[in-house]
């Protein structure tokens, strides 16, 4: 009985594990035959005035995950060949030279005519696109229309699985892996009413294959358009309409060209990453909208009023500088402080201003620019009263503290400030970009040079303590990713807090501990560069990115790329005029006698701390020129940044000049 019974129990057991087995190899083929294709409808000029004018393209906005997509491909404009490539590439390409018109080519006997022109200029430029990837990665891929073809083209140009029109039946069909349709760039003008029918009926169709249809713009419609955030939607949603993101923009509401690639292909590493969904359910059509329609206000805005505000400031300045060198009164001279704090002020008001959302204001680039403009006065009117000379440390330690606070936060006082390449330009979607780098670093040696100051007679260790604290906290506020992520400016930040710390502790530096100091800051960035390295693909920032790229031999392109970045601001007088007031102000740290102000050459050796911090700004301006790639721009702004507190400091503290002697004293020591 015993024997039977064991028998029974591991026939009955053989019979289950057999039967889970069969139930799990017929659950394979089940699972892969409901994964949904991906259709890609691409639409150049899309932009979400067009879903707000078209009634069918808003009753979408129901069955849809929305979000925007910044359009940004490696070339100055984005034409839709260029959003094209960058869709077979996964990568930015570079299409529409000056020279080079924006039509789309015409598929010619199965091959793209000029194919190898585009390829040609991919290594020329320098962008590291392959073009051809998309078709490489998934053979079965089809295209419908004219852009569709440059984004299905195998790496020779050929064209398999292409067809003039969108035919949904072919889509159904086990041929298409997956699909990209090219639903034509919006007409500037005449017919795009009916354009923006065309392609709500397209997505119409496409949602009839049962496929997660992607609706997305792929370019500006003209090689000059106005750049803007297009329309990205997905459908249909799973749990009622979300916002759509990515983990390459790490902003809720937005993706990037890019990304399209990257959820056709999502298992194949791309610079993009797969779209996804992020956040509370959308509210109605007319909610979303009047939202996205703001959020393109936001990023428009600040580029062409940072100019107008800087312009505003610097004219105020000079006449304010002017009649104080004229008249030597104390209302000039106080007019002149405030003028120089107030330019000093503007470095933290491009960040406070987007806690006042001036985006939803009336009028929102003048608001933009009185609200800036306001804070701007109102922090250099605080500080000159309530601190009187010692307005440029209060204003130097606000900027500290909101930067640290702000990049620990992820950046969301930068994001659509000023001072940031914004989704449209698509430099930096996350993380601290290089003005605030320049910011953030000047504040923070200008702090730790003060705090140095007040402990260095009671003990030289415990002010290169304090240096080291201070200065250290910017650099992994700055560097940390997730944080700053900013991979070049720890590189100039460290070796200039390093030199500080040493010269606070040492008073002096041989050339043995300058190397030594060096190397210690080549060290540190490339421990943190391994560690983020370390995680997964998806997850690495630019620092781990670009040191897989060392390893696989691959970042000549990105040197050359970034080099030639930094080397264009030299196009124009504008650049040269910039490198020549930074050796202006580097040469004045280094040799203050030569320097013809005497109250300048006073200060500078008044107490032990100020060559060393001045020595430490120089240094880190001349590292981040050298080898970032903002080039002269990043000691441009921190020259910006520190010469106002610097000249406004001694404009506050007056001297005395002794005729027989030449020398100058303070009338009050400054601590």
């Amino acid at each position: 009985m015993r024997r039977s019974g064991l028998r029974r129990h591991l026939l009955r057991t053989l019979f289950v594990a057999v039967a889970g087995l069969l139930a799990c190899a017929g659950a394979a083929p089940a699972s892969a035959a409901v994964t949904p294709k991906v259709v890609v409808i691409g639409v150049p000029g899309l932009t979400w005035a067009d879903v707000q004018a078209s009634p069918e393209l808003t009753a979408l906005i129901g069955k849809a995950d929305v979000g925007s997509i910044t359009v940004k491909t490696a070339g100055p404009h984005t034409c839709p060949v260029d959003g094209w490539l960058t869709l077979s590439a996964g990568t930015r390409a570079w299409a529409s030279d000056p020279d080079r018109p924006c039509e789309l080519p015409q598929v010619t006997d199965g091959k793209i005519p000029g194919w190898q022109s585009y390829v040609d200029l991919q290594s020329e430029r320098h962008t590291d696109a392959l073009l051809g990837r998309l078709a490489d990665e998934e053979s079965r891929v089809c295209g419908f229309g004219p852009g569709a073809a440059l984004a299905v083209a195998k790496k020779d140009g050929s064209v398999a699985n292409w067809f003039p029109t969108f035919d949904p039946a072919k889509v159904v069909g086990s041929d298409c892996a997956h699909a990209i349709v090219d639903a034509g760039a919006m007409p500037p003008r005449e017919g795009r009413k009916e354009a923006r029918q065309k392609v709500a009926g397209l997505v119409e169709q496409a949602m009839a294959t049962d496929s997660r249809v992607l609706l997305v713009g792929v370019g500006q419609e003209l090689a000059n358009a106005h750049q803007q955030l297009l329309v990205a939607m997905r459908f249909p949603t799973d749990d009622g309409g979300r916002w759509l993101t990515s983990d390459s923009t790490r902003r809720p509401k937005l993706i990037q060209l890019t990304d399209v690639t990257a959820t056709v292909l999502p298992a194949v590493s791309l610079d993009g990453s797969p779209v996804r969904v992020d956040g509370d359910r959308h509210g109605d059509a007319a909610a979303v909208i009047e939202e996205r329609l703001d959020t393109n206000q936001r990023f428009e805005q600040p580029r062409p009023m940072l100019v107008a505000v800087s312009m505003t400031i610097l004219v105020l300045e000079l006449l304010a500088v002017a009649w104080f060198w004229l008249r030597r009164t104390p209302r000039s001279r106080t007019a002149a402080t405030f003028a120089l704090l107030t330019q000093a002020g503007f470095f933290i008001a491009v960040f406070l201003s987007t806690i006042t959302l001036w985006w939803r204001w009336p009028a929102p680039g003048f608001s933009l620019y009185c609200v800036v403009l306001g804070i701007s006065a109102l922090i250099a009117g605080l500080a000159q009263v309530v601190l009187k000379r010692y307005a440029f440390l209060g204003i130097a330690l606000v900027a500290y503290v909101i930067l640290l606070i702000d990049g620990v936060l992820g950046t969301p006082l930068q994001f659509g400030s000023m001072f940031t390449d914004g989704p449209v330009i698509g430099g930096r979607f996350y993380g601290f970009g290089n003005s605030t780098f320049a910011t953030l670093a000047v504040a923070a040696l200008v702090v730790a040079g003060w705090a140095a100051q007040r402990l260095v007679d009671k003990s030289r260790m415990q002010a290169a303590l304090a240096v080291l604290a201070i200065g250290g906290a910017a650099i992994v506020v700055d560097g940390r990713p997730g944080w700053g992520t900013d991979f070049g400016g720890i590189i100039a930040l460290t070796p200039a807090v390093l030199l500080l710390a040493w010269l606070t502790w040492r008073g002096s530096i041989s050339f043995r501990a300058l190397v030594g100091v060096g190397a210690a800051g080549v060290l540190a960035v490339t421990g943190v560069a391994y560690l983020d390295y370390l995680r997964p693909a998806s997850e690495r920032s630019h620092f781990g990115t670009f040191f897989a790229r060392l390893l696989d031999g691959d970042a000549a392109d990105v040197l050359i790329r970034k080099l030639q970045m930094a080397m264009q601001f030299f196009y124009g007088v504008a650049g040269w005029a910039m490198l020549a007031g930074v050796v202006v102000a580097m040469l004045a740290t280094v040799l203050p006698g030569r320097v013809p102000f005497p109250a300048y050459r006073a200060f500078y050796s008044s107490l032990p701390m100020i060559r060393p911090a001045l020595l430490a700004l120089s240094t880190c301006g001349l590292v981040g020129m050298l080898l970032n790639d903002a080039g002269v721009a990043l000691p441009a702004i921190m020259t910006g940044f520190a010469v106002p507190l610097l000249v406004a400091h001694l404009l506050a503290s007056p001297v005395t000049v002794s005729p027989e002697s030449h020398l100058v004293q303070e009338s009050h020591r400054v601590d």
